[in-house]
């Protein structure tokens, strides 16, 4: 079997796992509902919830484009674990709070607390709108990162705009009928894998390639010596 069909064959088995996974999550769930299309009736648990987070932030940047950044541009790429340790204190500060108020108060949206919180329905309309603006890039970002996986793995058998359209059309199918819900679930499994596959290649390139961690700095420094 060529390498390019291994490729897709994996990349599929796990696209069909996480749509398969996303479907089932919403099967025994209230479709009409609001709340559990986008809070899933907020019983979605710590585990779940963790997972989701990290499936969100841990995106295609991450994988793609922060390690690109950290091999061509050395010590600048330091500023993605600062920024990323600044968003979250925000949630680890006001997010509990602020999950208590919208569950006391039905909340779905940040614009609903920010709305009610100043009795503003304009400014509930006007943080809706910059946030959808702000995920188009933020969805964008992760539909161009699996079409480059694609069509990288595959060696340009899969072209540009299939790959994207293929990431697209499993993730749109099961938010759209398991909302929250199953894109919580499917980044169980994402968030997993991500977790298993970066810690054991990172060990295994590390003492294969050098022999430890030790080592690996010593050979670095050797080549690259800090002046």
């Amino acid at each position: 079997m060529s390498n390019w069909i291994f490729a897709l064959v994996t990349m599929l088995v796990y696209l069909g796992v996480a749509f398969l996974i996303g479907i089932l999550a919403g099967r025994r769930h209230s479709f009409w509902s609001v709340s559990e299309f986008a809070v899933a009736d907020r019983g979605l648990g710590l585990i779940v919830v963790w997972f989701m987070m990290g499936g969100t932030i841990f995106s295609a940047f991450s994988f793609l484009g922060g390690p690109g950044m950290a091999f061509s541009q050395g010590a600048a790429a330091f500023f993605v674990p600062a920024y990323v340790t600044l968003g979250m204190l925000p949630w680890y500060l006001l997010g509990p709070k602020v999950g208590r108020i919208g569950a006391r108060k039905n909340f779905f949206t940040m614009g609903d607390f920010l709305g009610d919180r100043y009795q503003s329905k304009a400014l509930t309309v006007i943080v809706g709108v910059i946030a959808v603006l702000a995920f188009i890039q933020y969805l964008t970002l992760q539909i161009k990162g699996m079409a480059f996986i694609f069509n990288i793995l595959t060696e340009g058998f899969i072209p540009y705009w299939l790959g994207a359209l293929l990431a697209y059309g499993i993730v749109l199918a099961y938010v759209a009928t398991s909302g929250v819900r199953g894109a919580a679930w499917s980044d169980v499994l994402q968030g997993a894998m991500m977790l298993i596959v970066a810690w054991a290649i990172g060990f295994y390139l590390v003492y294969a390639l050098h022999g430890g961690p030790g080592e690996m700095f010593t050979e670095i420094n050797r080549r690259i010596p800090i002046s």
